[in-house]
C-alpha cells in the first residue's frame, strides 16, 4: 500500500489556508467548489488552487498527489488540536489525526499527472478550452476535477458558435469560419 505524509505546524498551514480563501472572496456556490492541490515532495508540501501556488517547508516522507474541496479541507485543519499536524495519504484518503476524509491520490509511479494545472482566479471557458492545447492529459485533468469543466466549455462554445452564426450569417458568415477564428483564438 502506498503511502506519504507531511507534518507541519497548524497555525502556519491554517493562516495560508485562510490567505487562499480570502483571495477567492465571497463565498459562493463557485468558490465553494474549488478543489486544493496537495504535492508532496523532499521536504515541502506545494498548494495549489486556481490563481494560486504555494509553496511551503515542512517534515515529509515519501511523494504523492492528493486533490480535495478546499474549504472542506479548511474546516478539517482548523478543528484539528494541536501545536503540529500529520496528514498520512494513502490511497483515496487523507487521514488527519483520527479523521480520515476521501479524496483522489496518487504516488509518483509515473509522471502523467505530475504538473499543477495553472488557471487564473477568475477563469473562463477560454482558458478551460486552451487547457487541452497546453499538453495537459486527460489523467491531469481528471485529478484536477477539470474534466467535466472542460466538456461544459465545450458544449458552450457549441451553443455560442451556433447562435454567432445565426447573427453574423446575414453578412455572409460561416460556422466554419467563425469556428476557425475562435480555434485560432484557444491556440494562442
Amino acid at each position: 500500500m502506498n503511502q506519504a505524509s507531511f507534518t507541519i505546524k497548524k497555525s502556519k498551514l491554517v493562516e495560508e489556508l485562510k490567505n487562499m480563501t480570502k483571495s477567492l472572496g465571497r463565498v459562493s456556490k463557485y468558490t465553494k467548489s474549488t478543489i486544493l492541490e496537495l504535492t508532496i515532495t523532499d521536504d515541502l508540501l506545494t498548494l495549489v488552487i486556481p490563481g494560486i501556488k504555494l509553496e511551503m517547508e515542512c517534515k515529509t516522507k515519501s511523494t504523492a498527489k492528493a486533490s480535495i474541496g478546499l474549504y472542506y479541507f479548511k474546516d478539517i485543519i482548523q478543528t484539528f488540536n494541536g501545536l503540529d499536524i500529520t496528514c498520512n495519504i494513502s490511497n483515496d484518503e487523507i487521514k488527519i489525526g483520527g479523521t480520515t476524509v476521501n479524496c483522489q491520490t496518487t504516488f509518483f509511479e509515473t509522471d502523467s499527472i505530475l504538473r499543477s494545472i495553472k488557471l487564473p482566479i477568475n477563469y473562463t471557458d477560454l482558458h478551460i478550452l486552451q487547457l487541452e492545447n497546453n499538453g495537459y492529459t486527460i489523467e491531469e485533468l481528471r485529478f484536477n476535477e477539470l474534466e467535466f469543466v472542460v466538456y461544459h466549455a465545450k458544449k458552450n462554445l457549441k451553443k455560442n458558435i451556433r447562435n454567432t452564426k445565426d447573427i453574423l450569417g446575414v453578412y455572409g458568415f460561416t460556422a466554419k469560419e467563425i469556428e476557425e477564428l475562435i480555434d485560432k483564438k484557444i491556440r494562442l
